[in-house]
């Protein structure tokens, strides 16, 4: 401006002013105290640090946007519980100013909002207020005077530790050395991830490993030499975020090892079962993989399953009588089904008021009719000759309505032998509901034996021979005999090892 035109204008005041120069042009500065009362006012605020101007309803600070640029931490566990903790960077921040997080379709608040510089500023937030379906969240700083800026882009995700659903503790049950074993972990993640499993410390038993994407831990149960327990923590990891869990496996000692098993009678795929036989008969083996499936189930682990049709003869093993040892004891297990069916169906009925599923007779002469079932409303075990082994089968399991046409398993022991005729005890067990129930058994002889014939299995010797014909009717399967009388406790090993269980 010319000295000519700043004197032509002092009378009048400045109009339309142009500025040279390049360094700027000095406007007004002071306090907020010292601001002025005069509509257009401008003028810098050397309290807020603002550049401000006076308008109708008062000063209006030009304040610049704040930036959003990054947080510390990108992923917030919404199901841990408690506050987070987020450090925020940028730029424009300001002493007074808020924080807040922009979902989708919501925003809420940080619970406080800490100003470091105006590059950084801390915001703590409850976890639970971040939703998974509102991810990805922005950031958006608002100042105290309500100017706001927003990250262009969503900084923070909902990302939860996986939950174990499978209790902390024993898993797998009861195993015992040499099995195999099969149990599964589980875990569930709230986002819907992939949960991967893996040992976090410890190990597993030897022999046994965990698959990473199931959670299944398979393999067999090593040598052990008493009941040993194996303890280690398993990690469930979904996304970044992991869970620890604390589990035990126990495996026990085969409570049979050091038992001899009479193996005309066991279960291996290589047991020559029904040519042990001096008479089949009517018996026979069932090898369709359907019809096993059909009538014991697909988890049926036997590897002979027995059939006689409605009216058939059973089979006898008079020709093995002789191979049983006279002392020491012997047990027999199997598993029996009544069943009046000629074909291979389930007919979930009987016709024999006098069902059988085993009896054992020496020549022509009865000295132990272990398990005669009479009918379900008096099933009834006993013996001609050996009265003080009579039991009620409904009084044994406490029902009164012990029904034969379902799978049970049987055992049968001697604290002596079958051939003996001296006085010893005998027991009988039986399978209901899921459990064992075992006779205490009562000293007495088994009759006469002295001619060590005619051992026989799932019925009286057939009519052939002279004897009456009672003939059980149905299925079996899962037979092993041992030269011992097993306890309880082994008998109860027998009965859930898997091994021939239906």
């Amino acid at each position: 401006m010319t000295k000519a035109r700043i004197i032509a204008n002092l009378g009048t005041g400045f109009v339309n002013i142009s500025d040279t120069g390049t360094e700027g042009t000095k406007v007004a500065s002071g306090t907020t105290a010292q601001r002025g009362s005069t509509t257009g006012q401008w003028r810098f605020n050397s309290t807020t640090g603002y550049f401000e101007g006076r308008n109708a309803n008062g000063f209006a600070q030009l304040e610049p946007l704040a930036t959003i640029s990054s947080v510390d931490d990108g992923e917030v566990d919404s199901a841990g519980g408690g506050n987070q903790t987020i450090v925020v960077t940028g730029t424009g921040f300001s002493s007074g100013g808020t924080i807040s997080f922009v979902g989708s379709s919501a925003e809420f608040n940080a619970t406080t909002t800490t100003f470091n510089s105006t590059t950084q500023v801390t915001a703590v937030a409850p976890k639970a207020s971040f939703l998974n379906a509102q991810e990805p969240y922005k950031v958006k700083f608002t100042s105290s005077t309500g100017v706001s800026g927003t990250s262009s882009t969503g900084l923070i995700n909902v990302d939860n530790a996986p939950a174990w659903t499978t209790g902390a503790g024993q898993i797998g049950g009861e195993i015992y050395e040499g099995e195999s074993v099969s149990t599964t972990v589980a875990a569930a993640d709230t986002d819907g991830d992939t949960i991967a499993y893996s040992v976090s410390s410890g190990s597993l038993p030897s022999g046994l490993s965990i698959n990473s994407g199931t959670g299944a831990i398979t393999g067999t149960a090593p040598t052990v030499s008493g009941d040993t327990t194996s303890s280690f923590d398993l990690r469930a990891t979904a996304g970044s975020k992991t869970t620890d869990r604390s589990f035990t496996i126990i495996i026990k000692d085969n409570p049979l090892a050091g038992v001899s098993e009479f193996s005309a009678l066991n279960y291996e795929g290589t047991s020559n079962f029904l040519s042990t036989l001096d008479y089949q008969n009517n018996l026979r083996e069932v090898t369709s993989s359907s019809t096993i499936d059909t009538v014991a189930g697909t988890t049926w682990t036997g590897t002979k399953l027995i059939k006689l049709n409605d009216g058939g003869n059973c089979g006898d093993w008079t020709n093995i009588v002789n191979t049983i040892g006279g002392s020491g004891g012997w047990t027999l297990t199997m598993w029996g089904r009544c069943d009046a069916s000629t074909s291979d169906v389930v007919a979930n009925s009987y016709n024999n008021p006098y069902a059988r599923i085993v009896d054992f007779y020496s020549h022509k002469s009865e000295w132990l009719d272990f398990n005669q079932i009479q009918n379900p409303s008096n099933a009834y075990f006993g013996s001609v000759h050996h009265p003080g082994s009579s039991t009620n089968a409904n009084a044994m399991t406490g029902t009164s309505t012990f029904d034969i046409g379902v799978w049970r398993f049987y055992a049968f022991r001697w604290s002596i032998s079958p051939l003996s005729g001296s006085s010893q005890n005998m027991k009988l067990t039986v399978s209901h509901g899921g459990s064992l129930f075992h006779t205490n058994g009562t000293a007495g002889s088994t009759g006469n034996s002295s001619s060590k014939s005619g051992f026989m299995g799932y019925s009286p010797q057939n009519s052939s021979s002279g004897v009456d014909n009672y003939n059980f009717e149905g299925w079996t399967g899962g037979w092993r005999a041992f030269n011992a009388d097993l306890t309880d406790a082994q008998i109860n090993y027998l009965y859930n090892s898997g091994k021939g269980r239906f």
